[in-house]
């Protein structure tokens, strides 16, 4: 979900003309989705990340994102995009519930 609201949303908000903004939204979407088809979890493909690492990076990401208009797309139409997005991203993640560890010691 979160790939294909970063790959759109250059057009579905109204930034293809702001070069950088697009490009971040289009190479950080393709890389969620890369990693998502990754990670062990009823989604995944090659189930190789663990699910913990993958909200890890997904926290990185919306960090990234949510302090993106402060160093990259200053009072942009993409920096506010991109700071919702990656506070979002940040609520999904601390939402998410964790696995729980079954084994025994």
């Amino acid at each position: 979900m979160w790939s294909a609201l970063l790959i759109a949303s250059p057009w579905v908000c109204g930034f293809t003309d702001e070069r950088v903004n697009r490009d971040i939204a289009l190479i950080l979407g393709c890389a969620v989705a890369l990693y998502s088809f990754c990670t062990d979890y009823e989604l995944g493909v090659m189930r190789g990340i663990p699910r913990q690492v993958h909200l890890t990076v997904d926290m990185l990401v919306g960090v990234f994102l949510g302090s993106a208009f402060m160093h990259i797309a200053m009072a942009t139409r993409g920096g506010v995009v991109f700071a919702i997005l990656g506070v979002a991203m940040l609520v999904n993640v601390f939402a998410t519930p964790r696995p729980r560890d079954t084994s025994t010691s």
